[in-house]
């Protein structure tokens, strides 16, 4: 572990923690000290072992952070544990196969909305009251990139992934005078096991070819791209940053 640590000592959640972009999150995190609570309804036991062969500490609670109960029943033992939240990084994201908007079953849109953007607003309103009492307190929601691009055959998951830009906004002003920071990351298109279940491997790769190809850093984005900025803005560095999204997708969109 780093002797020159950001978040040391600081407890931060990280929601959709147990592979993928959710997890490089909380690698990341724990290497700058934060004490890591690692959230999600698969289980997070490869993100645990990997904190802590790296000599972070970690903890994990299962729940599904679009369900109210859970998420209170969750907070409630962080803060029976740990007596605080400094960080939360909403991250959990459902990533629908690749459908015509006509085609889409109000189950997909329905649980997409919930587990992309509910979860969001249930799990910040969870953790605020802490916040407001430390004075204190960064929450980071992950977005994407093709809210930017518009992309097609993913409707559902482009409009949730919208709606969280205006969650930031809205939320970052409502908490004036607070302390606490709302920002937003959308990231490029990054092969996770998420991604790899919205079509076939051969439209996956096709897919990242042309988004390589017209990026302005010409190499596939990776996990770990993404890691600095999301340690950025839960660190002091951000502290006169709110109510922001930064992009991060080597170039393929501007904003």
């Amino acid at each position: 572990m780093k002797t020159d640590m950001r978040l040391k000592n600081q407890v931060a959640i990280v929601t959709g923690a147990a592979r993928g972009i959710g997890q490089q999150y909380c690698l990341a995190l724990a290497g700058e000290g934060a004490q890591l609570i690692a959230i999600d309804i698969l289980s997070c036991a490869d993100t645990l072992a990997k904190i802590h062969q790296a000599g972070g500490q970690a903890l994990e609670i299962s729940a599904d952070v679009a369900e109210p109960q859970q998420v209170e029943a969750m907070i409630a033992q962080v803060l029976q544990r740990y007596h605080r939240i400094d960080i939360l990084i909403n991250n959990a994201a459902l990533i629908p196969p690749l459908t015509a908007f006509d085609q889409v079953s109000e189950a997909i849109w329905d649980r997409v909305m919930a587990t992309n953007v509910k979860s969001m607003w249930l799990c910040s309103k969870a953790v605020i009251p802490s916040m407001r009492q430390q004075g204190k307190g960064k929450i980071i929601n992950i977005s994407s990139d093709t809210v930017w691009a518009g992309t097609p055959m993913l409707l559902p998951y482009v409009a949730s992934k919208g709606a969280i830009l205006a969650f930031t906004r809205a939320l970052a002003r409502e908490l004036a005078g607070t302390g606490i920071n709302v920002n937003c990351v959308t990231p490029g298109f990054t092969v996770t096991e998420g991604v790899q279940q919205m079509a076939d491997p051969e439209t996956v790769g096709y897919i990242q070819q042309m988004v390589v190809e017209g990026q302005i850093i010409k190499r596939r984005q990776q996990p770990t791209d993404l890691a600095g900025v999301v340690v950025f803005l839960a660190s002091e560095d951000s502290d006169f940053i709110t109510g922001q999204t930064i992009n991060v997708d080597g170039g393929f969109t501007h904003h």
